[in-house]
């Protein structure tokens, strides 16, 4: 057998960057577990105790990071409509204008020079100091959601805690998350893991999007109150039927990794091998855009596929799609997803997060398996050459969306819940946290 001799050089290269790799790694686990067991701590010290009785009319401080317009309406909006008072909201810029939501970001200079994550800090303060908060709800679990806890306890209001992504955005450490200290990890971290759910067990309430996540916490042994909240979208009174609509297939989402973009091309691929011409329309931006775009050129689907970019008017879009393709290995509930279906839009997703509990295989769309390429084309088949299959399914998948995720009901979802979390938090008998557990005082 021949051997193949790397370049001296080159050897050394790889051994550099293997060893940066693992000093990277070790110096996040470390950074990590200090900053999540830190948050725990102050959290005992604390302690649970109301600065002062809440009314149920007070505000909402609310922080994370927030890239997506559509991401923010569909979060917050409920949230701002849920009539438990003005929200104000800690993120790097205002990126939409909702009624009864106020930005609070720090300035620019401020991120530069302390951090995004810092300045978020100092920005959440400042809101508190104001006045008129008395519940801090985070979103990612770093930094976003160690803030809140923090600030939640510093000023003695109840915090909750988004889970957006799931099980994911705790197992193994949180290394799949696209944070530059989270990705640093490179693998799952059981010690990161560990100190991750110490701190959520914190909480005064964890939401959820479904039962996949909230199952995991109750394994993780997370007793906090739990509520399954979805996102939420708008529900157009009428939609275009199956000849009305422009594009076969509409793919949504970040041109990143998470999302599997490679997937969806395979996918086409495999349409076209079948004898199938479609138009297919792809909605999002990303660091991987210019290379699935020449991916798409060599397999010969450019005439077939439309590369849109990032748009503002995405549901305009989704009415004129019959079917919504996700391939992502990473979701919680996806927002576009539930959109899609509101749109009429049938769903065939892959097996991830919470998804199941939105699409049932055969009524509203069809659950897949991320890798089964030809699963995708043989669900996809029907739908597209079939429109009395196409309609039943649509029908369904549109009446699911309305019943789950329709902007009035999750308001009033959002309205009980706050107020369940408030009066349980001020009305409470003083709890001391002791090392062997909580006692009344």
């Amino acid at each position: 057998m021949t051997q193949v001799r790397l370049p001296r050089g080159a050897v050394s290269r790889m051994a550099a960057d293997g060893a940066r790799t693992m000093i990277k790694r070790a110096i996040a686990i470390v950074l990590l577990c200090l900053i999540y067991r830190g948050a725990q701590a102050f959290s005992r010290l604390r302690g649970r105790r109301p600065r002062e009785q809440g009314d149920g009319r007070r505000g909402i401080l609310l922080i994370g990071t927030f890239h997506n317009p559509n991401w923010l309406y569909a979060h917050v909006e409920p949230i701002a409509r849920s009539g438990c008072g003005p929200v104000r909201l800690v993120c790097d810029e205002p990126v939409g204008e909702i009624p009864g939501v106020e930005y609070c970001c720090p300035p620019v200079w401020a991120q530069r020079v302390f951090s995004r994550a810092l300045a978020k800090l100092f920005a959440a303060v400042k809101a508190m100091r104001a006045g008129g908060v008395d519940l801090v709800m985070g979103y990612h679990v770093f930094p976003a959601v160690v803030i809140a806890l923090v600030v939640a306890r510093a000023f003695r209001v109840p915090a909750a805690f988004q889970v957006t992504s799931g099980e994911l955005e705790l197992e193994g450490g949180g290394w799949h998350a696209e944070n530059r200290l989270l990705t640093a990890l490179g693998r799952p971290s059981a010690a990161v893991e560990r100190a991750v759910v110490a701190m959520t067990r914190e909480f005064d309430l964890l939401v959820v999007r479904g039962s996949r996540a909230e199952a995991w916490l109750r394994r993780a042994g997370c007793t906090n109150p739990i509520a399954r909240i979805t996102g939420s979208v708008d529900y157009p009174d009428r939609v275009p039927g199956f000849a009305e609509r422009q594009y076969d297939i509409v793919f949504v989402g970040r041109l990143t990794e998470y999302k599997r973009p490679d997937r969806m091309l395979e996918v086409l691929k495999r349409l076209r091998a079948a004898g199938r011409e479609f138009s297919a329309l792809v909605i999002g931006d990303g660091p991987d855009r210019d290379a699935l775009v020449r991916t798409a050129g060599e397999a010969g689907l450019e005439p077939f596929v439309t590369w849109a970019g990032q748009l503002a008017d995405v549901p305009a879009h989704l009415l004129e799609a019959r079917v919504f393709l996700l391939t992502s290995r990473w979701e919680g509930v996806s927002i576009a997803m539930l959109e899609a279906m509101a749109c009429g839009a049938v769903p065939v997703v892959s097996d991830v997060g919470d998804l199941r509990d939105v699409v049932t295989d055969g009524e509203t769309g069809w659950v897949l398996d991320g890798d089964d390429i030809d699963g995708y084309v043989s669900r996809l088949l029907p739908l597209l050459e079939d429109r009395g299959t196409w309609e039943r399914l649509s029908a369904g998948a549109r009446e699911r969306a309305r019943r789950l995720a329709s902007k009035p009901l999750v308001a009033e979802r959002w309205s009980e819940t706050i107020a369940a979390v408030r009066d349980a938090f001020f009305t409470r008998p003083v709890s001391v946290t002791s090392g062997r557990g909580t006692t009344d005082a």
